[in-house]
């Protein structure tokens, strides 16, 4: 991968070398991200995933085993595994409208590409959300 396509990836999501790797790579449905410009962002499984591979692509030096100073694809180990199927536990605070992928699928997809790199992106459509403005943002 050329230098700079993954800090490019976790910042943009537009890389040319990455687009087409993304595009063919294999893929598991998270659930449904709500974006509402306000912080913090509504709960759901899908969104503490994507921020915890967003925080090991960008703060390799924190978490990765490898000695790293630059933005990273993280390894899927069993430690990531782990934790990414913690942070897929619905919670309290959840948006319920936010229906999440099937937990045994993500498992078995996760168990299979072990030793793979992994990231997040967006293959469907874009969901507006509009929250009931007595929520504090």
């Amino acid at each position: 991968m050329p230098a700079g396509d993954a800090r490019r990836w976790w910042n943009l999501k537009d890389t040319a070398e990455l687009d087409g790797i993304v595009e063919s790579a294999p893929a598991v449905r998270l659930g449904k991200v709500a974006t509402c410009g306000c912080e913090p962002e509504p709960a759901s499984p899908a969104r503490r995933v994507a921020d915890l591979l967003f925080l090991r692509g960008t703060l390799p030096e924190q978490f990765a085993d490898e000695e790293v100073d630059a933005y990273v694809l993280p390894l899927l180990n069993e430690e990531l595994r782990d934790a990414l199927l913690d942070a897929f536990q619905p919670g309290d605070n959840d948006l319920p409208t936010l229906g999440a992928g099937d937990r045994e699928e993500i498992t078995i997809f996760l168990d299979k590409h072990m030793g793979a790199r992994v990231l997040t992106t967006s293959r469907g459509e874009v969901i507006e959300a509009r929250l009931d403005h007595r929520r504090s943002c």
